[in-house]
């Protein structure tokens, strides 16, 4: 258990931590369990810092901006970066072959660019709002937790490639992996947001199914790279749903 939540941390975040001996693509696909749970911890973090700026009369605008830095610096920009591949290479490629190989380039694109700028302004936008009516701490770590447990459902999905880093996850993740993730993902968002979190589960299934879609339809599968998307999009789409039902209730 210990080896699975340290190939979790190493994997999702920049913490320096290396199990011994080193994780492999197996390792990583059991660790998946665990996935909200890191998820959770990183947004912790997250709520913490919001508390200190808060406490430092910080505009909420800032706050929110501050925030959003240091959840891609502990990332590492892992599920930003899929992101703005799969939009490269979804929005430039006509053929199947032509959608992985842009995915697989290093550099970022027209519409990866895009997507990256709508995705950061959207996440800023709703926590900002979030702050405002004091919901941003129930929002942002269940929202961290569902979206962690949406990569443990790309083991219902074939993988795209013959090979890659989203491949042990369709692999050699199991029914006890997706269970385990997506008990704990559900506890903590019904605990935290009540009957709001029904709202929230629609939204995530809805996100993995129009992507499930998408990606058997373009490229028969996933890729690590959609399946970052995937867990970005639907953490951005939660915060702005958190957004509009505070907002709205407020």
């Amino acid at each position: 258990m210990t080896r699975r939540l340290m190939t979790a941390i190493a994997f999702l975040t920049r913490i320096p931590i290396n199990p011994e001996p080193p994780f492999d693509g197996e390792d990583v696909a059991r660790s998946t369990v665990f996935f909200p749970l890191v998820g959770c911890l990183m947004a912790a973090l997250q709520v913490a810092v919001l508390y200190g700026l808060q406490g430092l009369a910080v505009p909420p605008v800032l706050q929110a901006v501050i925030v959003t830095i240091i959840m891609v610096l502990l990332g590492g920009g892992l599920h930003q970066d899929g992101l703005a591949d799969m939009a490269d290479g979804f929005g430039g490629g006509m053929t199947r072959d032509d959608v992985l190989r842009i995915m697989r380039d290093s550099t970022i694109g027209t519409y990866g660019g895009l997507a990256l700028i709508l995705s950061m302004a959207l996440r800023i936008a709703s926590l900002s709002i979030l702050v405002v009516h004091a919901g941003a701490w129930q929002w942002l770590i269940a929202a961290a937790a569902i979206s962690r447990c949406s990569i443990c459902l790309a083991w219902l999905m074939p993988y795209a490639r013959s090979q890659g880093t989203g491949a042990s996850i369709t692999q050699f993740t199991g029914p006890n992996e997706v269970a385990g993730a997506c008990v704990f993902a559900l506890l903590v968002s019904f605990f935290l947001l009540g009957l709001q979190g029904i709202a929230a589960w629609l939204i995530t299934g809805l996100v993995f199914l129009t992507m499930a879609w998408l990606c058997r339809r373009r490229i028969g599968g996933v890729t690590g790279d959609t399946i970052g998307a995937t867990t970005e999009t639907t953490e951005v789409l939660l915060l702005a749903l958190g957004a509009t039902l505070v907002g709205a209730a407020s």
